[in-house]
């Protein structure tokens, strides 16, 4: 890069600010998300479409994001935090019948791995059924 150096100054906080702003806003709403079920629909302007979309940036992990990549988006996902103050999110496709856990290796650690896979239980099937039938049109 053959800018000035005002300039190549100018660019990297640009590209900082453009790869902080999710990580930023990935704090600012986790209060919210915390320990609740979020309805994955789509849309930009839903809250568990931006969740998911903050995680990916906050975590800055393949793991995480080739996981959804592959598998697309779920449907419903819940945020949470161990005892240990370990980060977690359980991603839910109920098409499937799936949930897949991802947690934090240590607590501070902004790379999360994939814990656990397993089927859903019957109370998550009924809470993804009570979030379809309460989404606002």
């Amino acid at each position: 890069m053959n800018l000035p150096t005002n300039k190549k100054l100018s660019v990297l906080m640009l590209i900082f600010l453009l790869a902080g702003c999710n990580a930023y806003k990935y704090g600012y709403t986790e209060r919210k998300a915390l320990n609740t079920y979020q309805l994955v629909t789509g849309s930009e302007d839903n809250f568990g479409d931006k969740r998911i979309k903050y995680n990916e940036s906050f975590h800055r992990c393949p793991c995480f994001t080739n996981f959804l990549a592959s598998k697309g988006s779920p449907a419903v996902i819940y945020e949470y935090k161990t005892e240990a103050k370990i980060k977690g999110i359980k991603l839910f496709y109920p098409a499937a019948d799936s949930v897949f856990v991802f947690e934090e290796a240590k607590k501070g650690k902004r790379y999360s791995l994939i814990k656990e896979s397993r089927k859903m239980s019957e109370g998550e099937r009924e809470t993804y059924r009570l979030l379809k039938t309460n989404q606002p049109s």
